[in-house]
């Protein structure tokens, strides 16, 4: 007899398992925010609904379970993030043909030394639904936890160019090492994990916990993030655009167009936010 009556997909609500379309012309970073800014409303609806005490602070079982459904969600903002990250990349490879100063051998060099390893498993996978050789790309390069490292392969495309800053990168590093301590260490932060990044220092063997605007902030650096990002990018694709090509705007607005439900959380013109 089998040790369970029912299959874990039993547990599937009928007709519950999507396509994984992505929307039509939409850029990468208008996807990714839209998901950050869903994961901060479901927290803040499930902070506004639990039972709280008198002096209004959540009771120890509301306590309880907002510490793991921040840390759940926190993993899981980390998670379409690394989604964003090889989605921009992949839009670029894609898109080089119409940019000047890129040779397919010297680029596929360059991609093969940075660690893409296309085997013939990962090509397999892919039949019978069509795939751009850029998302193919992506998914086979490691390190996408890697601020540097993500650095290291928009640097294939446009040399000159930093994505992340060294801030951004700090900050970057931090919120991997967290999802790490969620996802590997059962939200402990362990001794060795806490002299990888500099703010953990002397944080070792503590129990993570969240304060209830962890995740909101967690949203708010990341609108910052993308748009500094999306705004390099976008310099780096104008100056290698074709300037032959009519309608460049649309391919530049697709690869690099930056747009939130949240408009307030971007970085406004005076470096305020």
């Amino acid at each position: 007899m089998p040790l369970f009556s029912r299959k874990l997909t039993d547990y599937f609500p009928p007709h519950s398992l999507q396509w994984a379309e992505k929307p039509l012309n939409e850029p990468p970073a208008t996807t990714f925010l839209k998901e950050v800014t869903h994961i901060c409303d479901a927290i803040n609806h499930c902070i506004r609904n639990f039972p709280r005490k008198k002096d209004n602070s959540l009771t120890s079982g509301s306590e309880d379970s907002f510490q793991r459904l921040s840390m759940s969600s926190f993993a899981l903002l980390l998670s379409h993030f690394e989604i964003f990250q090889k989605a921009q990349f992949a839009e670029i490879i894609n898109t080089v043909d119409f940019m000047g100063g890129f040779d397919d051998i010297d680029l596929a060099k360059k991609l093969e030394k940075a660690g893409c390893n296309l085997s013939l498993q990962r090509i397999l996978a892919g039949r019978g639904d069509p795939r751009e050789p850029g998302q193919i790309i992506a998914d086979a390069l490691p390190g996408w936890h890697n601020p540097e490292k993500v650095n290291s392969y928009f640097r294939i495309l446009f040399p000159n160019m930093n994505i992340y800053s060294g801030e951004v990168i700090s900050e970057l590093e931090l919120m991997w090492q967290l999802r790490h301590s969620i996802v590997h260490t059962g939200g402990v932060i362990t001794r060795e994990d806490s002299i990888k990044a500099p703010l953990l220092r002397g944080l070792g063997e503590r129990k993570l916990e969240f304060s209830e605007g962890f995740i909101v902030a967690i949203g708010r650096r990341f609108h910052i993030i993308v748009q500094l990002a999306t705004s390099q990018l976008e310099k780096s694709v104008r100056s290698a655009i074709d300037p032959n090509l009519e309608e460049p705007e649309d391919l530049i607005e697709f690869m690099t167009g930056c747009d939130s439900p949240r408009k307030s959380w971007f970085r406004n013109q005076s470096g305020e936010n």
